[in-house]
Parts: structure tokens; sequence; C-alpha cells
């Protein structure tokens, strides 16, 4: 991901069920932009991002080191033409290149296409589970 991209992925976060605006991508981006830690990778059409994928490595102690992907999107235009499983290619690279053993997705319940699309490539389900979460004050 470049700076340049932040408006079409603030698009993209729009179609996944997140509305962002540029200035809150661009933000984000650059608390993520030097961390190693972190991928965000932009599939480009003509220098129009029309995908995206963010990984990151997760080191736990309950596991051998692994990467989540804590994003993907494909414009919804784009949908189907192999962009996606581009982008999960690339997570899955850059994960193997950081020492990782395994790469995890969570994935809404009601995202049933996007279930189907981990499973064609090799994702399991490996379990069900609740997610909680606790707004906290600012400063």
């Amino acid at each position: 991901m470049k700076t340049e991209d932040a408006e079409a992925v603030a698009g993209l976060c729009g179609q996944l069920g997140y509305p962002s605006t540029r200035d809150e991508i661009a933000r984000r981006w650059a608390r993520l932009a030097g961390d190693a830690a972190h991928a965000v990778f932009v599939a480009a059409d003509h220098d129009r991002a029309i995908g995206w994928i963010h990984v990151a490595v997760r080191p736990l102690l309950e596991f051998d080191l692994s990467a989540e992907i804590w994003g993907l999107v494909v414009d919804e235009q784009s949908r189907g033409a192999g962009v996606g499983r581009r982008l999960l290619e690339a997570a899955e690279q850059w994960a193997a290149a950081s020492g990782c053993t395994a790469v995890r997705v969570r994935s809404r319940i009601a995202r049933v296409r996007a279930h189907a699309f981990y499973e064609r490539h090799g994702y399991l389900k490996s379990k069900t589970q609740h997610v909680f979460e606790k707004p906290l004050a600012a400063g």
C-alpha cells in the first residue's frame, strides 16, 4: 500500500461494511507503514485500487508464530476474477517469509461467500467464537 491509495482503500472499506474516510485511512496507514509485523497489499487495475489485504504476524503464547488476516476486500465489480486469490497468495508468501507456520482469518458468520472463498483456498474452519468489545475513553 502507498499513501496515495488511501482514498480508494477507504471506498473499499465501505464495501466491507466499515465506512472510512481518506483521512482516517491515511492516519491508520501511517501507524502501520513502518511496522514490520504488518503488511497491506493493494491490487490495482490501471493505477486504481480494486482490492486490499491486511495481514499481521501474531506472536502468541499458545501457538507457534502465525499470521492473521485482519481484512480482505475486492471491489464488487472485480470479484470472481482472481484478485482475492492473488491477494491471499501475497499475504501467505509474506507470512511464510516472516517465519509464520500458519495463517488464520476470522470471518463474520453472515459472510457466507467469504467462507466459501477461504475454504476453496485451503482454509479449514477451526472454531466458532464470540467477539466482545469494550470502547475505551480517549486519553
